[in-house]
């Protein structure tokens, strides 16, 4: 049995069994005349059934104590007939009241006998009322409302001056007269009055109630009440609420995701929840660190609003990754004479290969999403072309150093691998190294930092480049062409594009036939002693777009002379290197990694 008035629930047996379990006495009100008692059993005036052993044996029982009225004695049941029905008080003049009438704080026996000390004592008065000093009930609004509702006045005594507002009428649920309550459509009005029982309010302008009637008012799907409290009670000359209650309507609910901050206020400009928005609120939207806008005018622009639909107003709530961006503040470190800045790549990721040991660097590969690293197909497949088993690989980000789990690397992240995705027509050497390009699903989704970010791919074939343009790869590749061990520390070359022709020059011309494939760009030095090396496969090569001004990746290091041709682990460092052309591949790439982009 749900309680009426609070949230409580309580065992349906203990519904109407003359002790009160609901904290409002829902529970042992006169609804229970509706359920009949057996034959066995004493019905209390309001209607609980109790064991006929519990009448007249001097403890009260039945709530409303009826179980003590008519006693003889403590052991005798008064057995003193009468012409009142079980529905009605019998005064000591033989009249006959409701018994919702009795100890209401009104007398309606001629004598008064129904408001007296004597018969209502022991009366039990819900929670939500007040009782008076001789024992009546009245409603709880009653005690120093300035006006007599018990009939000793004891509501009245004891209480400071008090002045009452003038009520303001609501717009939409207001007093027509002081006992009148107009119902608009979108509300639930149900009335109490002396007797204890809720019932509901029809829609009707020309509703009224008398005196001590209690109103409890709830809202349809979609609206919110207005006032903290459902309740008022009509106390004659005025309503006790100052300003009625209505019921506003509810906005669209917004919530903060872990890329968007969503903070709502109401008309007067005060917080809150966005969830419980009412009409003529308004919604700031801002993206957390490291995410910006979907759809943008301004880098990290706030987005305001008035919350109708979140559509129609304009108001976006989501966003996506920031990419391609460096980061602005890093500890140097001098390689060569080159300054390479610690973190200053916050895509490149190392790929790992179990081995004896453990799991080496085998590769390097660039951040897309949160879930997915874009890498060399020969990076995690056999010479065959055939995928690896997942469990043999594993990705790092954030990373600085070499080793797998270095203490050094205090801001890395560590995932297994999910799921490997290489073009299905990738077959290796004997395809001449074509489709070298790979995505790796990770199995933990990333977390963004300012040295964990992706690289921008999106719309990559409509960025031209041109013979000159100077980009960047990173890797932790051989030192030298004659190391057999790579790099501890991430190192970066800057390399520049070259026209296919001018790439042509360098190689030997059955090497280049080969290789040059359709889906290659050529980007390098020439008798420079720069170049990449064993190690560095799989890296982005990045190039700085003039527009915005960020790095989007065109190129997977994929082949070099001798870089992964040879038996032994050596380079050419003085030719160029064959790189993986990322736009050739956008349409089987972006249609992959949109299942895994994180917008929110």
């Amino acid at each position: 049995f749900k309680c009426k008035t609070t949230t409580d629930c309580i065992d349906e047996e203990k519904r109407c069994d003359g002790a009160v379990d609901c904290k409002d006495g829902s529970d042992e009100f006169n609804d229970c005349k509706e359920i009949p008692c057996p034959g066995f059993l004493f019905t209390c005036d309001y209607g609980a059934c109790i064991e006929m052993a519990k009448k007249c044996d001097g403890k009260r029982d039945c709530r409303d104590n009826s179980d003590e009225t008519n006693c003889v004695d403590s052991t005798k049941v008064n057995t003193v007939s009468s012409n009142c029905k079980s529905d009605q008080f019998e005064c000591k003049s033989g009249q006959c009241i409701s018994l919702d009438d009795k100890c209401s704080g009104t007398p309606e026996c001629d004598d008064k006998s129904d408001e007296t000390k004597e018969t209502c004592l022991n009366m039990y008065c819900p929670g939500f009322t007040f009782k008076c000093d001789y024992g009546a009930c009245v409603n709880g609004y009653a005690k120093c409302d300035g006006i007599k509702d018990c009939i000793d006045n004891s509501d009245e005594e004891d209480c400071a001056p008090k002045v009452v507002p003038k009520p303001t009428p609501s717009p939409d649920l207001k007093p027509l007269t002081p006992n009148r309550y107009a119902v608009a459509s979108y509300l639930n009005v149900h009335y109490m009055g002396n007797g204890l029982s809720w019932e509901e309010l029809q829609p009707n302008p020309e509703n009224t109630f008398p005196k001590n009637t209690f109103l409890q008012v709830s809202c349809t799907t979609g609206y919110k009440l207005s006032s903290e409290s459902p309740y008022v009670v009509c106390k004659g000359t005025e309503w006790s609420a100052t300003v009625m209650p209505t019921c506003l309507k509810k906005c669209p609910s917004l919530y903060s995701t872990k890329a968007t901050t969503v903070r709502c206020h109401d008309d007067r400009g005060i917080e809150v929840k966005c969830d419980e928005a009412t009409d003529g609120a308004t919604a700031t939207v801002s993206c957390a660190p490291y995410y910006e806008p979907v759809e943008k005018e301004e880098h990290h622009t706030l987005l305001h609003a008035r919350i109708v639909e979140p559509a129609a107003a304009g108001l976006s709530t989501r966003s996506a990754n920031i990419c391609g961006e460096k980061k602005v503040s890093a500890v140097p470190l001098i390689v060569n004479g080159k300054t390479v800045e610690r973190g200053n790549y916050p895509w490149v990721t190392a790929i790992y290969k179990r081995n004896s040991d453990g799991f080496g660097n085998v590769c390097g590969g660039s951040i897309l999403t949160q879930r997915v690293i874009l890498t060399a197909a020969h990076c995690v497949t056999n010479n065959q072309g055939v995928n690896l088993a997942e469990d043999n690989i594993r990705i790092a980000v954030g990373k600085y150093y070499n080793k797998y789990n270095d203490i050094r690397d205090t801001e890395a992240q560590y995932s297994e691998i999910e799921k490997i995705i290489t073009p299905s027509f990738y077959k290796a050497d004997s395809q001449r190294y074509s489709s070298d390009i790979a995505l790796l699903i990770t199995k933990t989704e990333l977390l963004l930092s300012k040295v964990v970010q992706p690289v921008c791919y999106l719309d990559i074939g409509s960025i031209r480049l041109s013979a000159g343009l100077v980009g960047v790869v990173t890797g932790w590749g051989y030192t030298n062409a004659d190391s057999q061990s790579p790099s501890d520390e991430l190192l970066e070359i800057d390399v520049p594009y070259k026209a296919e022709q001018e790439c042509y020059a360098e190689f030997p011309q059955d090497w280049i036939d080969k290789y040059y494939t359709r889906d290659k760009m050529c980007a390098g030095h020439y008798n420079r002693s720069i170049a990449v090396c064993s190690g560095d496969s799989g890296g982005g090569l990045v190039f700085k777009n003039r527009d915005d001004h960020r790095y989007y990746v065109h190129g997977i290091v994929s082949v070099g002379h001798n870089l992964i041709s040879s038996s032994v682990a050596t380079c050419d460092i003085q030719v160029s290197a064959l790189y993986t052309k990322v736009a050739d591949h956008y349409e089987w790439l972006d249609k992959i990694v949109s299942q895994y982009v994180t917008v929110a």
